[in-house]
């Protein structure tokens, strides 16, 4: 049977039902063929003819390769934008830790500059007290030679006081020789008068005996002239040496107050010298644990500038690493851009996972600066490739089944965050930027997992 006509030829007869019945079948296989060609699979219809049936078989088996090439590429972006997630959070810890690493570097120096100075007024002050220590121990010399010499004074006071003493009784005793002597020459003076009066009794007889009376009675007279100026002159020496021995006295008793506040120095110094010794040790201490303390820093700050420096490398092996996935990407989405295009089941569902996989990779990569989100642009859980399939469903195999009816939450959550966080960040506010993303986890692997269950459909 002749499938195709002469070019330009005329049909000189009708068609036969035979001739007709091929030339069906060669229009259902050219349609077949233009859908095998389209990537519409599941629009290759069922037919009893051979050519036909084959060509539905076709049509089965390219959609299972599509299918198997689909969950492959699929599972490559779900990979590889979960390791490009992981590398942007490896590489905004290391840069946390390479900030934080420069500002305790920087915290480290100053403490070296403040051990530094701390350890030189360490040194400088163990050395006053060792200056210190020194005076004072001379002090205490000075201060026991100085006990010597007042308990010498003490000494002296104490014979001088007694001499003066001594002279006190001396002039006791003159004194009473002095009354004697006195109470002779009244005696005398008396016995003269006597002798004056019988001498005048006597007349020219007592002559002569009259004018010895009278004598005896002028030396009488000036014995006791003399006794009373002696008894003057004992009566002001014991005055002046009853203040003498008061004086004395007083001086004695200051200077042994002296000794003992002199005492009470020395001791005061002893004890002053021995902590002055206990301090001078403890800051020697101090100092030796001053100088191990800088050297600690110094090789605290060289390390941190090594890790700062590892920090640095890490970070550009990192973002080298982006570069690289970023192109794999690239290639990834034009792949699933042309599996897009096939009629493949349950295509909407698997392309979902790594659509929301690329979303989380683009939060993360905006919290290092490498993608720019504006959170009036980002679509929310209706407006994305898997909103638009869910509103459109109309299979009851989906809509019947626990997890399309479950998968609503989760995926408003992820978008919802989403959003908040892309404005938090777009704000300045970091922190709750990844707080917010942080909180994507969980409803997204949730989401994934009810993803998983409506591709088995």
């Amino acid at each position: 049977m002749a499938l195709f006509a002469q070019k330009g030829a005329l049909p000189t007869q009708q068609s036969s039902p035979a001739q007709q019945q091929g030339e069906s079948a060669l229009e259902g296989a050219i349609a077949a063929i233009d859908n095998l060609i389209k990537g519409a699979y599941q629009s290759v219809p069922q037919d009893e003819d051979r050519l036909l049936a084959k060509l539905a078989e076709l049509a089965k088996v390219l959609e299972g390769r599509g299918l198997k090439s689909l969950k492959q590429t699929v599972g490559m972006s779900v990979l590889m934008n979960e390791v490009v997630m992981r590398a942007v959070e490896t590489m905004r810890s290391v840069r946390e830790m390479t900030n934080r690493t420069t500002a305790i570097s920087a915290s480290t120096e100053e403490l070296v500059t403040a051990v530094q100075a701390i350890s030189r007024t360490s040194e400088l002050a163990a050395s006053n007290a060792e200056s210190v220590q020194t005076i004072t121990v001379e002090g205490a010399k000075e201060a026991e030679h100085a006990v010597s010499s007042v308990r010498a004074i003490v000494e002296t006071v104490q014979k001088a006081s007694v001499g003066v003493s001594r002279l006190a009784e001396a002039s006791g005793r003159i004194s009473s020789i002095v009354d004697q002597i006195d109470h002779i020459a009244r005696q005398t003076n008396i016995l003269a008068l006597n002798a004056t009066i019988e001498a005048a009794r006597a007349g020219e007889a007592g002559k002569g005996f009259a004018v010895v009376a009278h004598e005896v009675k002028t030396l009488a007279n000036q014995t006791t002239s003399a006794t009373h100026d002696i008894r003057k002159r004992i009566d002001s020496l014991n005055q002046e040496t009853d203040s003498i021995l008061a004086a004395m006295n007083e001086g004695t008793g200051r200077v042994e107050e002296g000794e003992r506040v002199v005492l009470a120095t020395v001791g005061k110094m002893q004890e002053a010298e021995r902590e002055i010794k206990d301090v001078t040790a403890l800051m020697q201490d101090i100092s030796n644990h001053l100088v191990q303390q800088r050297s600690a820093a110094g090789e605290i700050a060289q390390s941190l500038e090594a890790i700062a420096e590892t920090s640095s490398k890490d970070s550009e092996a990192i973002s080298a690493l982006l570069d690289v996935s970023e192109k794999g990407g690239v290639q990834l989405a034009e792949m699933l851009t042309d599996l897009a295009a096939l009629e493949i089941r349950n295509k909407v569902a698997h392309l979902a996972k790594s659509d929301h996989m690329i979303w989380r990779r683009r939060l993360a990569e905006m919290l290092v600066g490498r993608a720019k989100l504006n959170p009036n642009e980002l679509a929310d859980h209706h407006s994305c490739r898997l909103g638009k399939w869910y509103d459109a469903v109309t299979d009851d195999r989906f809509k019947s089944h626990p997890a399309f009816k479950a998968i609503v939450a989760p995926h408003a959550e992820v978008h919802k965050y989403g959003i908040e966080a892309a404005r938090l960040y777009n704000d300045g506010n970091f922190e709750a930027a990844v707080d917010a993303i942080a909180k994507i986890e969980k409803p997204s692997l949730e989401v994934q997992r009810l993803l998983d269950e409506l591709t088995q459909l």
